[in-house]
C-alpha cells in the first residue's frame, strides 16, 4: 500500500460552512484513511531571498489515505463531499513515498 495526500483546493470556505457528508466519508474510507487531516488557512509563500508573499495556493485542507494505485484513490474519493461543493472545488493528489 502507498500513501497519498489529498489536498483540497477551492474558494475559501465561509465561516460556519456545513461539513455535511464529511463524517460519512471518513467512515466509508475505513482503514484506508490514515489521517483525516485538517482545514488549512492563512497560507503564505517564503521566497529564496527570505521575503514573503500572500500568494499561496488556495488549499482548504488535507487528508492522507492509503491505496494500491491511482484507480483505488479514485474509488475512495468518488463520493467525497468536497467535490459536491461545485466545479471550482478540486482534490489534488500526490503520492507520498516512504522514507
Amino acid at each position: 500500500m502507498r500513501s497519498f495526500i489529498l489536498l483540497y483546493n477551492g474558494p475559501t470556505t465561509p465561516p460556519g460552512a456545513s461539513h455535511e457528508g464529511w463524517p460519512e466519508w471518513f467512515e466509508s474510507a475505513g482503514d484506508k484513511l490514515v489521517d483525516m487531516g485538517s482545514p488549512m488557512a492563512g497560507g503564505f509563500v517564503i521566497h529564496s531571498d527570505g521575503t514573503t508573499s500572500d500568494t499561496a495556493a488556495s488549499f482548504n485542507g488535507y487528508s492522507i489515505i492509503r491505496a494500491e494505485d491511482r484507480d483505488e484513490v479514485l474509488d475512495v474519493v468518488r463520493d467525497h463531499p468536497f467535490l459536491a461543493a461545485g466545479s471550482e472545488y478540486t482534490i489534488e493528489v500526490f503520492d507520498v513515498p516512504r522514507k
